[in-house]
């Protein structure tokens, strides 16, 4: 059977020797740049609040309904196709697809790679390090990874998750402390 990405083969092994379901659920939002895409604000507008989208979608000058993602994993079909730099349009899953690549990791230019140093620095300000995730799913880490990034993007007050986009919870409305 030939797998899209490896990382799905991975989470089928896992499913198969554990029956562990909830990990199988969020393998979309593994990010092939090392990012979660569970703190994304678009995925959290789609999954959480349609107050949220209406507002993403007014910034964007869009209908509420193409707020929509589901993770970096299904992005070619089924993410965001607003931005320029975000979703189906993202420069860093194009060039991984274009390279017959899984993660950023694969590739000879990595780390060096101009389009992921620009990310990585961003992701970095705002808690995010790159180089650190992709080592972690790498070393076949990610289902610990995962739970620490749930546990990580979410609200100190109501304990809902949030995006790193937004300085208030999109839930309870609370100034966010995050690490």
């Amino acid at each position: 059977m030939a797998w899209p990405h490896a990382l799905w083969k991975c989470f089928y092994e896992r499913a198969l020797t554990t029956k562990w379901s909830v990990v199988l659920a969020n393998k979309n939002l593994v990010g092939r740049c090392g990012l979660y895409c569970g703190a994304c604000k678009i995925y959290r507008a789609y999954k959480d609040s349609e107050q949220l989208r209406r507002i993403i979608a007014e910034e964007n000058n869009c209908k509420p309904e193409e707020v929509r993602c589901e993770g970096c994993q299904t992005v070619s079909t089924n993410g965001w196709n607003v931005e320029k730099i975000w979703g189906r349009n993202c420069e860093i899953v194009k060039c991984l697809d274009t390279k017959g690549l899984d993660f950023c990791y694969e590739c000879d230019e990595y780390p060096d790679c101009k389009k992921f140093r620009q990310l990585a620095d961003d992701c970095l300000k705002q808690g995010e390090n790159l180089m650190e995730n992709l080592s972690k799913i790498k070393a076949g880490k990610v289902e610990e990874w995962l739970e620490e990034e749930d546990k990580k993007w979410r609200c100190q007050k109501c304990g809902k998750p949030v995006t790193w986009d937004l300085t208030k919870c999109h839930w309870c409305g609370v100034k966010l402390e995050l690490s």
